[in-house]
């Protein structure tokens, strides 16, 4: 065997241990985080609330969250009393699985018990909230795609006028329906929920400003403009104030926003 033989066979050796070690490292993390998703649950099922919102926290922390994850942490939340993080947990949750039936009526459950319903939601909020941001972004994708080379299709293989406006028209509809649906769950991930019993609704960010309204906890809100330690918000009745920035939890959580370990 030549010496660039040994070497090949030397550097093809180590690319699998590598690869080998590297799997199993992922692997056993992943093993590592479901044994604690078990014991969370346990917890939960033994009705020590607070243990099992630790486990749920450190998951979420260190390992990223699920929409599983999301909705078991915030079913805890709602046993605990917690009814704004359990709103924004429910709400996050709702970001990533856009369609569980499971989680909107849960939610739907828990406001109503707390007051908490909005009494209108438009028909086009409605419709947008049936697909997540990343789906309504790559149906709209598809749709450019689909037209263009509907257009390119047509300088090869003529076709009636009339047939190629229609369908044309048609994804024209369809990009219009779904680009609505993308500004709407974009603005969605813009909101936060009050998780502060009775947060007052201040008229200017400082200290000792004159309080116009209570906001309730587990009121949802978005977030206009931050200056210091104070946000400005309008929440779902149409109230506009400064409220502080301890009072409320963003709805989409960045790696920023985790808790440092």
């Amino acid at each position: 065997m030549t010496v660039h033989s040994r070497l090949s066979l030397f550097l093809s050796l180590l690319f699998f241990v590598v690869i080998g070690g590297f799997c199993g490292l992922c692997l056993a993390g992943e093993s590592n985080s479901n044994e604690q998703f078990l014991a969370a649950n346990q917890a939960y099922e033994a009705g020590d609330l607070a243990t099992a919102i630790e486990i749920y926290e450190s998951l979420a922390a260190h390992a990223g969250v699920s929409a599983s994850l999301c909705y078991n942490l915030s079913n805890s939340y709602a046993r605990n009393g917690q009814i704004g993080k359990a709103v924004a947990g429910y709400e996050r949750a709702l970001l990533l699985a856009p369609g569980d039936k499971d989680i909107r009526t849960t939610l739907q459950l828990l406001r109503q018990d707390n007051g908490l319903l909005t009494e209108h939601i438009s028909v086009r909020q409605q419709l947008a909230t049936l697909l997540g941001l990343n789906q309504w972004t790559a149906l709209a994708a598809f749709l450019l795609v689909a037209m263009a080379l509907l257009q390119l299709a047509a300088w090869f293989f003529p076709v009636a006028a009339k047939v190629s406006w229609s369908v044309t028209a048609g994804c024209l509809l369809l990009l219009a329906i779904c680009l609505a649906g993308v500004l709407v769950q974009y603005q969605n991930w813009q909101q936060a929920v009050i998780i502060s019993p009775e947060t007052s609704l201040l008229i200017s960010p400082f200290a000792g400003a004159e309080s116009t309204h209570i906001i309730e906890e587990g009121r949802l809100v978005r977030i206009m403009k931050v200056h210091n330690n104070y946000a400005l918000i309008n929440d779902d009745q149409g109230r506009r104030g400064w409220i502080p920035g301890s009072s409320f939890e963003r709805i989409a959580v960045t790696m920023a926003d985790q808790p440092k370990p």
